[in-house]
């Protein structure tokens, strides 16, 4: 009986020995080799070559013809810091839903213009190689979504725009196009030559400068403008129309401070001599659309699975009675009962918003309100709101939409630096070796 256990653990041990040889040879060629370590990570020459058939496999990636070892570079540099992040991530204990993957492939199959169905049978056809398959598309899907979480919420956390820097750019590009206005000008003129004497530049300086008081006082250029037209005097009268700030500064040898309409400038000193000039017109080379913003605080209370509509709106009220009744400030509401968390630490500041983001019934509210004024609870699709208007403006639509992206731009640079930041204090706090 013994022999024969022994025969029985025998054969099983060869069984387990000739599989084991026979698939080492089989895949000699096939071996997977460890191209990098990050901490107690490998990063595999199959996990290289992976990114590789995908990037041949997505019609919607363009490539340029790169030197293979170049790209393999760039890959394995991405694949290092994806580690690292999601490491970090790990720590961080994100988890990703199903239903968060199933939105990211309906997104996909939109944008390709195909069903759900059939990305999915697409990406299983596709599955020609061991290195891409529909549990590797999944995979990735996954890895790439915690990747995005941890980094939103890392940089989003750490990087901030200052409203100085917005403005300042905003300045730049108000200034910017109001160089490009069409400016007509109406000028009276003391010539001069640099021939005459100095007494005698002195003396018509001297009579210009009184001369522009005069002028300034009586509100009456356009009376001398037409006086020295019809009438030879030393004084020359002369129209300059349609011209832009960088065309006037070919005219006049120091900068015209002009704002507006009927504005009277001078003396300067041009190319004919003395000038006094009246800003005759300003033609803006874009229609100007103006719209209304409003600077809010709120306190929410938000309907849930515990909190009916009826008991939530029950609760708005009694707190709009309490700040009536001086019993504690908007403030103090905020504080303490609004379920709007993101604002709450602001007390409740929303900021500047746009007539058009708000519902008739809003917009009716917000109209009515004087600036520092509580109103009565009104509802929204976010649950019911008690609103204090801090003040109202009217601005060009233009200029909102420019000052969007100039926060956009700022908003992605500072994005960027910090992201290189965080990556290399990953880097420096980590072991990497690559092969």
């Amino acid at each position: 009986m013994r022999r024969s256990k022994m025969r029985v653990y025998f054969v099983l041990i060869l069984y387990v020995f000739s599989s084991f040889f026979s698939s080492c040879f089989a895949k000699v060629f096939e071996i997977d080799k460890i191209v990098a370590v990050v901490n107690n990570q490998a990063i595999l020459n199959s996990d290289v070559n992976q990114v590789l058939f995908y990037l041949k496999q997505d019609k919607d990636i363009i490539t340029v013809p790169l030197k293979v070892n170049f790209l393999r570079d760039k890959i394995l540099e991405k694949l290092i810091i994806d580690t690292l992040i999601l490491e970090e991530a790990n720590k961080f204990n994100i988890e990703i839903s199903d239903s968060q993957v199933d939105m990211i492939l309906r997104n996909i199959a939109f944008k390709k213009n195909i069903t759900l169905n059939e990305l999915k049978n697409n990406i299983i056809l596709n599955n020609t190689n061991n290195f891409f398959n529909y549990e590797d598309y999944i995979k990735n899907i996954k890895k790439s979504l915690k990747i995005k979480m941890l980094q939103d919420y890392i940089l989003n956390k750490n990087v901030h725009v200052s409203e100085k820097e917005i403005y300042y750019l905003l300045n730049k590009a108000i200034k910017k196009q109001n160089e490009l206005k069409k400016i007509d000008l109406k000028c009276i003129i003391l010539p001069y030559s640099n021939r005459e004497s100095e007494k005698s530049i002195k003396n018509k300086k001297i009579l210009i400068d009184n001369f522009s008081k005069i002028i300034n006082d009586n509100s009456n250029f356009d009376y001398f403008y037409e006086s020295f037209k019809k009438n030879k005097n030393i004084f020359l009268v002369e129209k300059i129309l349609s011209k832009d700030l960088k065309n006037l500064r070919k005219i006049f040898f120091s900068k015209l401070d002009i704002f507006k309409k009927n504005q009277i400038l001078g003396p300067v000193l041009g190319k004919k001599g003395f000038y006094i000039v009246k800003v005759n017109n300003i033609k803006n080379n874009s229609t100007k659309k103006i719209i209304t913003e409003f600077h809010i605080q709120h306190c929410l209370i938000r309907p849930s699975i515990i909190l009916n509509d009826k008991q939530a709106k029950k609760d708005i009220f009694k707190i709009y009675n309490n700040i009536k009744k001086n019993n504690y400030s908007f403030e103090y509401a905020v504080k303490n009962f609004s379920h709007d968390v993101y604002s709450s630490y602001k007390k409740g500041d929303l900021g500047w918003i746009l007539n058009t983001s708000f519902n008739g019934v809003f917009k009716n509210v917000l109209k009515n309100l004087n600036d520092n004024e509580v109103s009565k609870p009104v509802k929204s699709k976010f649950g019911w709101h008690i609103i204090k208007l801090l003040e109202k403006r009217e601005i060009d639509e233009k200029w909102k939409i420019e000052k969007e992206k100039i926060y956009q731009m700022l908003l992605e640079r500072e994005i960027k630096k910090e992201k290189n930041n965080w990556i290399e204090k990953l880097k420096k706090s980590s072991y990497i070796s690559k092969y």
